[in-house]
């Protein structure tokens, strides 16, 4: 009896090791939106953060944290990044090139919460200077590689140091950016998108040359590092309340 109700026990900790992901609400923009890397809007005022991001594959060097916030109105969805940096990298100036390597922030995009889609996502990856790469992975449609067409992606940026120079010591820098929801047209979810919507979304950083970390809002339940795992995305549910 008590072999079997030890066995019962260690069953119940074992499922329970895989953590629930992470929930944001996030709320509808009653402002214009301007992508410049100046988080002045009253939405990115208003709007609460996603959490603090955490390190699951953490080895050596400083967790320096991200602040992200999300928001949206009937086109977008929009995405910023306050960042912790001592030491600001970044070496690709071309889009579709390896931008992970350098300090870069991340918005891997399911949009379909259920069924066979659920898994599938859009990935932007952005570095901080401004240089994407994006990805498009529907396995549900055998469709994998690289997202050619990002026409209506908007970038802004502001660094607080000096990029590429270790020398000296950064306070840091800000990204945000929005995805026109017609990137998604060929996924089943509807938009512009109803109250309480919902899309799962991984949101990432890294950390460049100099540190290089591994951050994520909701944390990969991978062995390696391993951004790609969207089972482990966070839940974002879209409300229509408005923020302004």
């Amino acid at each position: 009896m008590k072999l079997l109700l030890c066995f019962f026990i260690l069953i119940t900790i074992t499922s329970g090791s895989h953590a629930a992901p992470p929930e944001y609400v996030a709320k509808k923009a009653g402002c214009t939106m301007a992508m410049d890397g100046i988080l002045d809007e009253p939405a990115w005022q208003k709007a609460e953060p996603v959490g603090a991001f955490v390190f699951p594959w953490y080895e050596s060097g400083e967790k320096e944290q991200t602040e992200a916030k999300i928001v949206w109105d009937d086109e977008r969805i929009y995405f910023s990044y306050r960042c912790e940096d001592k030491h600001i990298w970044a070496e690709h100036y071309t889009h579709q090139s390896a931008v992970f390597r350098d300090d870069c922030c991340e918005a891997f995009i399911c949009p379909v919460p259920e069924g066979p889609e659920r898994l599938d996502y859009i990935n932007y990856e952005i570095n901080c200077i401004g240089t994407w790469l994006a990805g498009y992975h529907a396995k549900s449609r055998d469709k994998d590689g690289r997202f050619t067409d990002c026409r209506g992606l908007e970038i802004g940026r502001f660094i607080n140091g000096t990029c590429n120079n270790d020398e000296d010591e950064d306070g840091g820098w800000v990204l945000e950016f929005s995805v026109p929801f017609e990137h998604f047209k060929e996924f089943t979810a509807d938009f512009p998108p109803k109250n309480g919507q919902v899309m799962y979304i991984g949101l990432h950083r890294l950390g460049g040359k100099t540190n290089m970390q591994y951050s994520q809002w909701a944390p990969s339940q991978t062995e390696k590092p391993n951004f790609h795992s969207p089972k482990d995305f966070g839940k974002v549910t879209l409300s229509t309340e408005i923020l302004k």
